[in-house]
């Protein structure tokens, strides 16, 4: 009896410490999973890309195994107690395995950029992933007791008896170790199953949310203006917000926030009756994404941005961007409602089809539109953006920085005047209109360098205006310094916009950091093949390392460029 409860203890022992491991661990993967938005094929994608499967634990669990098997030892006194005792230590592999996989789980988290945020669903889902690890646990102790029970002359490898040919085996230690093993490679799918059987529930909570958030829309009716694109929302509706702010209470969602549910929660939280405006950015993630957005929040005036290369990686082509674009336009026209355009962001093809297909009340804000981009000025205070409508000429002063960032100006200025506002109210707003976080936002301080923020989603259009501004802002005898880690999510163009960009950072920096230049080699190379030998290339394998030596290293005159800064799903080499 005895004997049998001692048996049954140490693996159910493991087994403790294997739940401990493996709660930790899927902390650790939830993080990665939060990132990738809870999208299953991506997280696989990544996964696989990464080659972030478990190996340490692992390697630890076939040492258990190893030690679990011991040669048969004819020519030695005392051969069963000493192969018992040798047996013995292939638990210790395994107690050993799951502390080192904990530590080395709370490591990867610790040194992450962007951390988990424990919000509501993913406390559900790990409780889940909880439920389900427990579960295989139980079935891998009671497994494990199926297995003969001490130390067992097990196998005879050759009939002649010669020492060495026969081996021990712990059948119980070697069962749970190799149990263990497919176990610690089965916690990523738990992960992603965890999140499956929660979908209905979700989806109900969603619902419920949502429609809370239709009721209290229906009540409060605001003006909605409607922002999509493949570039340039996020910062035009920041222009866009300061513009109306200075008219009436406006509320626009904040950051980045352009999904369904964020709409929802903002809508829950933060819309009030006082507000006259609402502006809600609208992300694309498919066809028929921002028809379902439009009509949670049905747009009065619509804002078109740009039809481009980001994002192309979801959606294949630039025709199939466009159609799930001017899902937007669809929606304002079914109101009676307006629709801005920015002319010179998409393809001429692409818009004249997309024109004809939905019809109805456009402005084109353009280099020859409706309201005309007659161009711009940069200066060290900011730009000064001229446009000309209905025949009347208006620079307007505004301190951003950037080529994108006049168009930018003009298409939330149009988008102003379609809602009604007056020219000398726009221009008078624009003046006092302060810097947009992450998206070339200038600071100086005194005796220090100039720095341009431009860390957050690069896109090509973006960093293309943001080398030019190093031109500008640099001072004498200072130098123009990029640090960069090249821009995500553009699919088959990746390497042909790079390589662009690679050649034209050549003509307008002194010193350039790549991170992560394995991930860009096209860049690398066009820098490299257009560098006069006027350029200092230097390569990171961490954008804090980058960061370190750039301010290690920096002088006062310097310009110095952050051009995107990646999550950890692009930038750490995650080691299991």
């Amino acid at each position: 009896m005895t004997e049998t409860v001692a048996a049954f203890l140490l693996p159910a022992l493991a087994a403790i410490v294997a739940l401990y491991f493996a709660f930790e661990r899927g902390l650790s993967l939830m993080m990665f999973f939060q990132q990738e938005e809870y999208d299953a094929p991506r997280f696989f994608t990544w996964l696989h890309e990464n080659k972030a499967y478990d190996r340490r634990t692992s390697l630890w669990l076939v040492l258990a195994v190893l030690f679990g098997t011991v040669p048969h030892l004819p020519i030695l006194a005392q051969e069963e107690q000493i192969a018992s005792f040798l047996l013995g230590l292939g638990w210790i592999p395994i107690f050993l395995g799951f502390a080192h996989g904990v530590l080395r789980s709370r490591s990867v988290r610790q040194n992450s950029k962007k951390p988990l945020v424990m919000t509501a669903r993913v406390k559900r889902i790990m409780t889940t992933y909880l439920s389900l690890t427990i579960s295989l646990l139980v079935f891998v102790v009671l497994a494990a007791q199926l297995a003969p029970q001490g130390t067992n002359y097990a196998l005879q490898l050759d009939r002649s008896g010669i020492g060495f040919v026969s081996l021990y085996f712990d059948w119980e230690a070697v069962l749970l170790a190799v149990l263990f093993l497919l176990f610690v490679q089965m916690l990523p799918a738990l992960v992603v199953v965890a999140n499956k059987l929660l979908e209905p529930a979700e989806e109900r909570v969603k619902a419920k949310f949502r429609q809370e958030a239709v009721e209290k829309f229906a009540q409060l009716q605001p003006k909605v203006i409607a922002i999509t694109g493949s570039f340039g929302k996020t910062s035009t509706k920041h222009i866009l917000n300061h513009i109306l702010a200075a008219a009436a209470p406006t509320l626009a969602t904040p950051g980045s926030v352009n999904t369904d549910m964020g709409i929802t929660r903002v809508i829950r939280e933060q819309l009030k009756p006082e507000h006259q405006f609402f502006i809600v950015e609208m992300g694309a993630y498919g066809p028929g994404s921002i028809a379902r957005l439009c009509t949670l929040t049905p747009p009065d005036v619509a804002l078109v941005t740009a039809v481009g290369a980001a994002h192309y990686e979801r959606f294949k082509s630039l025709e199939t961007v466009a159609r799930a674009k001017f899902e937007i336009a669809e929606a304002a026209f079914a109101r009676g409602g307006k629709v801005v355009v920015n002319k010179d962001g998409i393809d001429e093809k692409l818009l004249s089809e997309r024109l004809q297909a939905v019809q109805g009340d456009y402005t084109l804000v353009g280099k020859d539109g409706d309201v005309a981009f007659r161009g711009f000025e940069t200066t060290k205070d900011g730009l000064i953006v001229t446009i000309e409508d209905k025949g009347e000429t208006h620079a307007l002063k505004v301190p951003l920085f950037g080529r994108h960032q006049a168009g930018n100006v003009a298409l939330a200025a149009s988008t102003a005047r379609a809602l009604g506002l007056p020219w000398a109210a726009i221009k008078g707003a624009l003046a006092s209109m302060p810097q947009i976080r992450h998206r070339l936002e200038v600071s100086k301080a005194s005796g220090q360098p100039t720095i341009i923020n431009d860390a957050y989603n690069s896109n090509p259009v973006g960093f293309a205006a943001a080398l030019e501004c190093l031109d500008v802002l640099v001072e004498e005898k200072g130098r123009r310094i990029l640090v960069t880690p090249g821009m995500v999510e553009l699919g088959d163009m990746h390497e042909e916009e790079h390589a662009r960009l690679g050649a034209m950072t050549a003509k307008h920096c002194d010193i350039v950091a790549v991170v992560t230049p394995d991930r860009i080699p096209s860049f690398v190379k066009a820098l490299e093949q257009a560098n006069d030998g006027t350029v200092t290339v230097m390569t990171f394998a961490k954008q804090e390392d980058a960061e370190n030596w750039v301010r290690s290293n920096w002088k006062a005159g310097d310009a110095i460029l952050f051009e995107n800064n990646l999550p950890d799903l692009y930038e750490a080499k995650v080691s299991f």
